[in-house]
């Protein structure tokens, strides 16, 4: 498994046996943007890869500041 960004640059992943044949891997992102991924498994490419990943920036989802609670501050405060 071999995984570049948009620019070609290699990107470091890690692939994790999850001992049942089949494996998991992990990558940070450094960027947004299209991502692809080379699979081979017995020195052969699997079919449909490269496999394209499109990473999108994070969307957080708005804080509910109603149900925060504030307790034992100090009278200081």
């Amino acid at each position: 498994m071999s995984l570049s960004n948009e620019q070609g640059q290699s990107v470091p992943v890690k692939l994790i046996d999850n001992h049942d044949r089949t494996y998991r891997v992990e990558f940070e992102p450094t960027s947004v943007g299209q991502y692809s991924a080379v699979v081979t498994f017995a020195g052969q490419r699997t079919p449909s890869s490269p496999y394209r990943i499109d990473v999108q920036p994070a969307v957080l989802a708005p804080t509910d500041v109603s149900k925060v609670r504030v307790t034992d501050l100090p009278e200081s405060m």
